[in-house]
């Protein structure tokens, strides 16, 4: 699993019913979402998290460009959004301090029989 981040623009999050909401109508299984967080800065732009499930970061960046432009109709605004590389979870929960650099995290890989 990877997370992408990206700080969208307030005028993107003006029109309608909120980003948040747009993201979870239009997603199909392909985009593999598993999880999206999204906070308001006090500026009025939004960070908007996505977790992705694909095995590469090229895909996962691919999928969630694909996914937020789709939810925000297109615009003039997706391409003022900016995007921070895909990172892989276990990456990102170390940066956090979630988990110890030394410590593996569960497969994130479904159960097989």
């Amino acid at each position: 699993m990877f997370l992408v981040t990206a700080r969208v623009p307030a005028r993107a999050l003006t029109a309608g019913e909120a980003l948040d909401d747009r993201i979870r109508r239009v997603v199909t299984s392909e985009d593999r979402l598993e999880h999206l967080h999204l906070s308001l800065a006090a500026d009025g732009d939004a960070q908007l998290v996505l977790f992705l499930g694909h095995v590469d970061a090229a895909r996962t960046e691919e999928a969630a460009v694909l996914l937020v432009a789709r939810a925000l109709r297109p615009s003039p605004v997706t391409t003022a959004i900016v995007w921070e590389p895909a990172v892989p979870l276990p990456l990102a929960m170390e940066r956090l301090g979630l988990v110890p650099a030394d410590r593996e995290l569960p497969s994130q890989d479904p159960d097989s029989p």
